[in-house]
């Protein structure tokens, strides 16, 4: 049972985050960083099922606005995440997760699609315990990173912007990163886009459990 559910604005120097928590009263977090579409549906059920893992969750809304984006206003919402967030808004997250340090034993960064990418920048900060990835295609502009944390990066087979088969050598030369790639295409997680996979879904998921059981047995 959730024991409670708010929303709050943190002040960052220049900057406001808005968080909205979901507790159930855990030692463990996950922070997740949504899609340019805002905390959807989609990303809402990512937060129930850390919730059934035994994770206290943190959605960043990274607008500030509380504003969803629907799938068809999908040019609108890529606009605003590049002219309004930016993949640079990673440093204020990391200033959370420090906080956030204080009061958890163990702290996983989830990110989806462009929360993938500013997960992934987040992983050269100690304050985290892991991080999961899910068709981080923009990862590929970041390969000089060496996370200090296990990361688990899960991509489709297809994407539309590059070759994913071109990035796995280089991440796999990196001692804490497992990638893994799935058949599909961008989205195939996501049970409300044109691009869902149930059986991909379902694989992803599976490697999602594991890799926990990892990050608590460290």
């Amino acid at each position: 049972m959730i024991t409670q559910t708010s929303c709050r604005i943190l002040s960052l120097k220049k900057e406001k985050l808005t968080i909205c928590e979901q507790k159930i009263g855990a030692e463990k977090a996950v922070v997740i960083i949504p899609e340019i579409y805002g905390i959807n549906q989609y990303i809402k059920d990512w937060a129930n099922f850390f919730k059934h893992q035994g994770y206290d969750s943190y959605c960043v809304d990274l607008s500030g606005r509380n504003h969803v984006y629907g799938y068809a206003e999908s040019d609108r919402a890529y606009d605003n995440f590049m002219m309004e967030v930016g993949l640079d808004r990673y440093k204020e997250i990391a200033v959370n997760v420090e906080k956030l340090k204080d009061h958890y034993k163990k702290i996983i960064i989830f990110g989806s699609s462009v929360g993938a990418t500013i997960a992934w920048r987040l992983t050269a900060n100690r304050c985290c315990d892991g991080m999961i990835g899910y068709y981080g295609s923009r990862i590929r502009d970041y390969l000089a990173i060496n996370p200090v944390c296990l990361c688990l990066l899960i991509f489709p087979e297809l994407e539309k912007s590059f070759e994913v088969q071109s990035i796995i050598p280089k991440l796999g030369q990196k001692d804490r990163v497992e990638t893994f790639i799935v058949p599909g295409k961008h989205g195939f997680a996501d049970p409300y886009g044109k691009d869902f996979s149930e059986l991909s879904r379902n694989r992803g998921l599976d490697m999602v459990k594991y890799f926990l059981r990892k990050i608590e047995d460290q």
